[in-house]
């Protein structure tokens, strides 16, 4: 492994264990003050993790490597955006596409491509040990009698 994969690969698992704050630089003041130029993607679920999978699969968005491939794409990029950004399953089900419209609507397309390549990044690199684990850590928690 090179050193460019270990860094891909902590910045893999820094999504999948504490998650990632974007900040929008260019966002207007009044969005500064209130806080509002902020994305933020929390650690993902396993479910979560299972949906980006289809959703680039689907539109086979792991072979991107021109931004005008990119730019024509874009739909589908921001929909895995607000997936990842929404990371639960009755959220997704419901407020996915609005908040893909919201994103398009308000979001530079630079944010938005970093976003994606940082999340894609994720999905190629990490495989599902650390949600084994999870799980595993989640029913020790439910096996154990509350004292």
């Amino acid at each position: 492994m090179t050193n460019t994969d270990n860094v891909r690969l902590a910045a893999a698992n820094l999504l999948l264990d504490r998650g990632v704050r974007y900040v929008i630089s260019d966002a207007p003041l009044f969005w500064q003050l209130l806080r509002l130029n902020r994305i933020e993607i929390h650690p993902l679920k396993a479910g979560t993790l299972i949906e980006i999978s289809r959703i680039i699969d689907e539109n086979k968005l792991d072979k991107i490597e021109t931004a005008d491939e990119a730019f024509n794409r874009l739909n589908p990029i921001v929909m895995l955006i607000a997936t990842a950004i929404l990371n639960h399953r009755i959220r997704i089900k419901y407020l996915s596409k609005i908040l893909t419209r919201i994103l398009l609507w308000k979001i530079p397309l630079n944010v938005l491509l970093s976003i994606f390549y940082h999340i894609a990044q994720v999905n190629n690199l990490t495989d599902f040990t650390n949600i084994t684990r999870y799980f595993n850590h989640q029913v020790k928690m439910l096996m154990n009698p509350k004292i």
